[in-house]
């Protein structure tokens, strides 16, 4: 009786071309950050967290997307007029793919239309479109921001004369193009949230560009409405977010 003799294992002609492993390196408002295959980008994923928010899993899942949709168009659109950013490309509903980027702890926020704050502040009456934007700098330290001018920057090292300058001219002109781009869609662009970092040299936009850094303001309506509808603490549903993003994206 003769014995067959068991054929040896085919060897696969697939090689593995990636040690490539999926990890968390980092989080921010919003967002986890995680390494790709390329190590000069990173992948930033939106996380809005139902629970915390008294949101459904399904709503939550929705307004990560549209925001990662939101800020993937505008980064897009601000590109095409020569303003760097750290955007690569959207590769997923929730995620888009970013260069790597030094953090600058630095926000700079922009008013078109006088604020709640800026009304206690100043006196100014809410909602009066001002003639000139204020431009106001916030350190940001874990958790906590500081209103800071351009001498805590310097005295903390932070960032040299020229880098603030150029940092100012940056959001001066994202703030012109979001506000052109608003003009022609009936909305308003009442104020935004500009985060920058360094990449090889150069200083880029980061972050995002979304409802929950841009506040916009919907003038086809009756007053009383306009400035609630696009605020993130009035978009449970998704829907208003979903009628800003086609407005947004709304070929002319």
């Amino acid at each position: 009786m003769k014995h067959h003799t068991p054929s040896p294992p085919i060897k696969s002609s697939t090689k593995s071309t990636s040690s490539y492993v999926r990890e968390v390196i980092g989080e921010r408002t919003g967002k986890i950050l995680y390494n790709s295959e390329k190590p000069e980008f990173i992948i930033q994923e939106f996380k809005t967290n139902g629970l915390d928010e008294g949101k459904t899993r399904q709503n939550s899942k929705q307004l990560s997307t549209l925001r990662n949709e939101m800020s993937c168009y505008l980064f897009e659109y601000l590109e095409g007029f020569h303003i760097p950013t750290h955007y690569v490309k959207r590769v997923a509903d929730t995620e888009m793919m970013v260069k790597k980027i030094d953090i600058i702890p630095l926000q700079v926020k922009i008013y078109n239309v006088v604020s709640t704050q800026l009304s206690k502040r100043f006196g100014y009456k809410e909602g009066t479109i001002l003639q000139f934007p204020i431009f106001e700098h916030f350190f940001e330290n874990g958790h906590t921001t500081s209103w800071v001018n351009e001498y805590h920057l310097y005295a903390f090292d932070l960032m040299s004369p020229d880098e603030y300058k150029h940092i100012n001219r940056i959001s001066s002109k994202v703030n012109a193009i979001i506000r052109a781009l608003c003009d022609r869609r009936q909305l308003l662009l009442a104020a935004l949230q500009l985060e920058f970092g360094r990449c090889k040299g150069q200083i880029v936009l980061g972050d995002e560009l979304s409802y929950t850094t841009c506040h916009f303001i919907d003038v086809s309506v009756e007053a009383k409405h306009q400035r609630e509808r696009f605020l993130s603490d009035n978009n449970d549903n998704g829907e208003s977010v979903l009628e800003l993003r086609d407005r947004l994206k709304l070929t002319l």
